[in-house]
């Protein structure tokens, strides 16, 4: 993940603005540049939450779409000039997001909207001699955030790696907790398990966040039966789910060779992410100019210049035997494909880049559990940093997470000196029967919480929820009077 948040949300200066916001309109004023792919979940997802949104873009048929589609403002027009900034009403503007498929543009455009009087900018940045540029200039140009969809979805594969058996894997409090999803197997001894014995029977300090079953998700209670097939969302610290995960027979193979179809960016960054773990990475790709600059880059990474659609140049290049195929290549149908059959002959993980949200949900019966969406995850990044502009004078969320396909939220808190609830058992206060204290990070540890544990001050809490655009620790628990 790249994020560069050099205007933190609780600055002194802002609280005065950002109060009488919240006390005029519940949600934020956004500026959002670019109305491709990304753009348009953006808007679609801050829509949802009741922001006040205007989407620019040049292409006007485009325009058309997401006004019959989104709760939003259409302006055509280019998002780099300070007269159409001011058109869209700058001055009163909280925030822009620069996600054109330029970055050049997106940098100048959050120039222009600084020049325009908007406080706070996001650009979207792919190209990585870009985003080095960037962060030395990011004073200059006024950025309070950087994105790279790519580079976060190549973070989000590597994670991935580390947990095989898990269909996805995301960070909390660097890394102190761990949030992971999988698939319990028939004969595991969870299948059958009901959760009020769950910590009588499991040694391991995980929870038992979330469950999806045949499309449905709910946040389980103790009178919940576990079942093969179930998705669990868990968490804990590294160790415990680890050694859970094994217990469970969910802990895959290790992951020792990786065989990826497709040299673009996010293979560029996995290939860097991955160049000191021992993980032995071959990179299939048709293009052969990219093939060179990407063995230029990654002296030890093996590069097949071929066409990795091909079943024979699969099989040749030893896709039975590795321990892992990711498929990021451009186009979805030939991701889906190249995945369905690389599951066919045994790989025992399979990680899916798909770009389209309809082409997910008809793999939801495929069997296909890692597939990544690039605008999903960056989106999730902005949310979080939208709801802390909301919150900059309270308790505020610092990281954000979309669980099974985002029907659920978890979300870590840094709890504020006003709450309530400090040093009360958590049996005694009022949890939301919609969310679920999940982990407390206390002194850099991960604490699983039981009844009897107590939230302190300094803490940070870990809250998984199904109820969409929580934005304090203070909207799901409350005192009991």
């Amino acid at each position: 993940m790249i994020l560069i948040d050099n205007e933190h949300p609780c600055c002194y200066n802002d609280i005065y603005d950002i109060a009488i916001m919240k006390k005029e309109a519940n949600g934020v004023k956004i500026i959002i540049v670019g109305a491709g792919r990304l753009g348009y979940f953006i808007a679609g997802e801050l829509s949802n939450e009741k922001h006040d949104i205007t989407v620019i873009d040049r292409d006007k048929k485009r325009m058309v779409d997401i006004s019959n589609n989104l709760d939003v403002i259409t302006m055509p027009g280019n998002g780099v000039s300070c007269e159409l900034l001011k058109e869209a009403d700058a001055a009163h503007t909280d925030l822009l997001i620069a996600v054109t498929n330029s970055d050049e543009t997106n940098i100048l455009a959050c120039i222009a909207a600084r020049k325009a009087g908007i406080k706070r900018t996001v650009a979207r940045v792919r190209n990585s001699e870009y985003f080095e540029l960037a962060m030395l200039l990011k004073e200059e140009i006024g950025l309070s955030m950087l994105i790279n969809p790519e580079e976060m979805t190549a973070s989000e594969i590597s994670r991935i790696l580390r947990f095989p058996a898990a269909s996805k894997v995301e960070p909390f409090a660097n890394g102190k907790a761990e949030s992971v999803e999988f698939r319990i197997s028939a004969g595991s001894p969870l299948d059958g398990l009901k959760l009020s014995s769950f910590h009588s029977k499991m040694t391991d300090k995980v929870l038992v966040c979330a469950v999806s079953r045949n499309g449905s998700v709910s946040i389980p209670r103790g009178d919940f039966t576990l079942m093969a097939g179930d998705r669990l969302n868990i968490i804990g610290g590294y160790r415990d789910i680890n050694s859970f995960l094994k217990k469970n027979k969910a802990s895959g193979r290790n992951v020792k060779t990786v065989l990826v179809c497709g040299g673009g960016t996010i293979a560029f960054y996995l290939a860097k992410q991955l160049s000191n773990t021992g993980i032995k990475l071959k990179i299939i790709e048709k293009n052969e100019r990219v093939c060179a600059k990407l063995k230029t880059a990654f002296p030890k990474t093996e590069m097949v210049f071929a066409d990795g659609t091909k079943p024979d140049v699969l099989s040749e290049e030893g896709l039975a035997d590795s321990d892992a195929f990711v498929a990021v290549m451009g186009d979805d149908e030939d991701n889906a494909i190249t995945s369905l059959f690389a599951s066919s002959v045994g790989v025992s993980k399979v990680i899916t880049k798909i770009k389209e949200s309809g082409i997910i949900k008809m793999l939801s019966d495929a069997n296909l559990d890692s597939v990544l969406q690039p605008a999903s995850i960056a989106t999730q990044n902005i949310v979080r940093f939208v709801r802390s502009i909301q919150n900059a004078y309270d308790s505020s969320v610092e990281t954000l997470y979309y669980m099974f396909e985002g029907k659920v939220e978890t979300l870590e808190f840094r709890v504020s000196d006003g709450f309530e609830g400090f040093d009360i058992p958590i049996k005694e206060l009022r949890v939301s029967k919609d969310a679920l204290i999940a982990a407390i990070i206390r002194n850099g540890s991960c604490i699983v919480p039981g009844g009897d544990d107590v939230i302190v001050r300094g803490d940070k809490v870990i809250v998984t929820t199904v109820k969409p655009g929580v934005r304090r620790l203070d909207d799901v628990v409350e005192v009991r009077l």
